[in-house]
């Protein structure tokens, strides 16, 4: 858990200090058949990232109001959508970790992680159409493959954990799902805003000297 919160954290430090703008760190935590979770990342974040992706960076944690325990060398997940959640939030946590580790800048990591989490979570099945979206958003057969691997052996399991780990850590039990957590504080008004109209709520945490033509024209 330690290894995957301060790779996270490594990582979006990492593009705050190699962006010559100023960047929005942006946590979703979310489930993979939770309504609300789908309403926002298609109707929120989808529309709103070509725009402003030059000042956002993204932190995906598929989990939500899920629980995990150990016995022996095996895991055990509970969702709240049942297990077909479980195994939704899993393949996603596979997908992530994959384009995570890809030999690619980290724009371009933070397109394919949008590009794959959006597809996901507006097909009609978000529990089964990972390995599918992972070839519609450009992922060679090999990254395709690795998914499939992972999503079905323990590896899959612990990155899940993990995530339930950095889920816990924020909250325990987490009390709304999705939850929008800016810069790494958690308000109130910031989640209200958020899943109503995000890009005002981004547009909001640009300085002005900085502010793009998108956000002079958000109401």
């Amino acid at each position: 858990m330690k290894t995957i919160t301060a790779t996270i954290c490594f990582a979006a430090l990492f593009y705050l200090v190699a962006s010559e703008n100023t960047i929005v760190n942006v946590d979703l935590y979310y489930e993979s058949l939770c309504p609300d979770s789908i309403n926002f990342v298609r109707d929120q974040l989808v529309p709103t990232y070509p725009h402003l992706k030059k000042f956002l960076h993204i932190n995906f944690v598929p989990y939500g109001k899920s629980t995990h325990f150990k016995t022996d060398s095996t895991w055990h997940f509970t969702c709240q959508h049942g297990q077909p959640e479980c195994r939704g939030n899993k393949a996603q946590a596979c997908a992530i970790s994959e384009i995570q580790n890809l030999d690619l800048g980290l724009q371009d990591k933070q397109q394919l992680l949008v590009d794959l989490v959006g597809c996901a979570m507006t097909s009609q099945n978000p529990e089964t159409s990972v390995t599918l979206c992972a070839l519609q958003i450009g992922l060679k057969e090999d990254s395709k493959n690795h998914i499939v691997v992972c999503k079905g052996n323990s590896q899959g399991d612990e990155l899940l954990a993990g995530h339930g780990n950095i889920t816990n850590l924020f909250q325990k039990p987490i009390a709304f799902v999705p939850t929008i957590v800016i810069n790494g504080v958690y308000t109130k008004e910031n989640q209200h805003m958020a899943v109503r109209n995000f890009k005002k709520l981004i547009c909001s945490h640009i300085p002005a000297n900085e502010t793009p033509a998108f956000c002079k024209a958000v109401n």
